[in-house]
């Protein structure tokens, strides 16, 4: 294991997570072994404005019904359940976390869908599939963490199938200096990799993908937080401040990119 997978797994890795879904869910009147997945909802987007960003990122990416999808960086699986209940998609998901992967397959049983989706706990920059697998790999909140992004360019590249695309929503790093953490993804620069959209974009295109979209969403981003409190920390409030004050002022911007596959 490299260091920065240590790093980002002590991150996420040590939070009570389906306690405090299960306390949650009671809460709002909901049997915690028996809730639907839309019950989950307001617990298991885990980025700013929640199930609706989920739902926009589906519509832009142009997610159809009959895909085979990989849910890259699944977290709790939110965007599996959604992209396999409401779109039909057929879902294998990946994550580095395994807490985060044995949430995910707990909360899908418990939601009637684990026969509908696979979760694995695996390497962004080593996925467990074949070449050519997958219709669409689904990416979201996820590259702030990886820092060879030429390397997670070629693996998605390599197990998309010809004229299969890749949809990217992250954040990037403005023009208008350093940012200031702790952020949402990272406590501090040592498990944060942010870079540029050209930089991304090259590193997309050097791996063989050709940028159908690059889009910018910073407006969005602005004083929409709607993030799942379960998993985030008790200095949450700061990190989420940091993100707010950077992306106002150009230090971060938020975009979409969506990527196709052609040779």
């Amino acid at each position: 294991m490299t260091d920065v997978e240590s790093l980002v797994q002590r991150y996420y890795g040590d939070r009570p997570i389906l306690q405090r879904i299960d306390d949650a869910l009671r809460a709002a009147g909901v049997d915690p072994e028996r809730p639907s997945h839309r019950d989950l909802w307001p617990f298991d987007q885990l980025h700013s404005r929640g199930i609706a960003a989920t739902r926009e990122h589906a519509e832009r990416a142009r997610i159809q019904p009959g895909m085979y999808v990989l849910d890259l960086g699944c977290g709790l699986g939110g965007a599996s359940r959604y992209l396999t209940a409401e779109c039909g998609c057929r879902v294998a998901a990946v994550d580095l976390t395994p807490n985060f992967v044995e949430a995910a397959r707990i909360l899908s049983a418990r939601c009637g869908l684990a026969g509908r989706i696979e979760f694995r706990q695996a390497n962004a920059l080593a996925l467990p599939f074949q070449d050519g697998t997958f219709d669409h790999v689904w990416s979201y909140a996820v590259t702030m963490n990886i820092s060879d992004k030429a390397g997670l360019g070629r693996e998605v590249a390599r197990v998309l199938r010809k004229g299969g695309r890749f949809s990217c929503n992250e954040i990037a790093l403005g023009s208008a200096g350093a940012p200031e953490f702790p952020l949402p993804w990272a406590t501090e620069e040592a498990s944060s990799f942010l870079v540029s959209p050209a930089v991304m974009r090259a590193a997309l295109e050097a791996s063989g993908l050709f940028i159908l979209e690059q889009v910018d969403l910073t407006p969005t981003r602005l004083g929409e937080t709607g993030r799942s409190p379960i998993i985030e920390r008790d200095d949450f409030p700061l990190r989420l401040q940091n993100l707010e004050t950077c992306l106002a002022d150009g230090r971060l911007l938020a975009q979409f990119i969506l990527s196709e596959k052609r040779a």
